[in-house]
């Protein structure tokens, strides 16, 4: 398969779908193989790493078809980004080798994960009616209460704070353009 249409496969449908299954292959096979070895008290944050270590390759390899215009390509930031994940990744797979690092906990509260799904679902849908910037506070606000944070000043403080750096570097200096939201656009135009 040439590059071009590997690039068009990885960014269809039918791509996902095969980096998913291949994700999954990847994390029955290494559970599979950690469990038999004495690294089993560190099950859950290896198959962590792993998955992160794929899904940044994947990104990886796709950013070899991100445009180039000028003398820098498009593909730098997110390469910057992935270098870094995997130099952290790298770090944390040498201290669970050496074993300085603690086990995994013993099977907790689950269904706090899906709590946390249930809130980015309600900040995706959130972010499309009013926008990036009171969707986001709202979004930070409830997952540090959540996460059992209770000290309430210092949560409207993060999420002020987030929401105000986040208007001025990405939206004022950077100009990136962040969702304003549908009842935003109706009511101020």
């Amino acid at each position: 398969m040439p590059n071009k249409q590997l690039g068009a496969f990885l960014n269809s449908t039918m791509g996902f779908w095969a980096i998913l299954a291949a994700l999954l292959v990847l994390l029955f096979a290494g559970r599979s193989v950690i469990k038999k070895t004495s690294g089993k008290v560190y099950l859950g944050q290896i198959l962590v790493i792993m998955a992160l270590a794929f899904l940044s390759l994947v990104f990886l390899v796709m950013t070899i078809w991100f445009p180039v215009r000028g003398e820098v390509s498009a593909a730098v930031v997110p390469r910057i980004w992935i270098a870094g994940i995997f130099a952290c990744l790298i770090y944390l797979f040498i201290h669970i080798l050496r074993k300085t690092e603690d086990p995994d906990e013993p099977a907790g509260d689950v269904g706090l994960s899906f709590k946390f799904m249930g809130i980015t679902l309600a900040y995706i849908v959130l972010m499309v009616l009013v926008g990036y910037f009171i969707a986001s506070l709202c979004f930070l606000a409830a997952t540090m209460t959540l996460l059992s944070y209770r000290r309430p000043l210092v949560i409207l403080a993060i999420s002020f704070g987030w929401m105000l750096f986040s208007y001025l570097v990405f939206f004022r200096v950077l100009f990136v353009p962040l969702p304003r939201g549908i009842l935003i656009n109706a009511l101020f135009g």
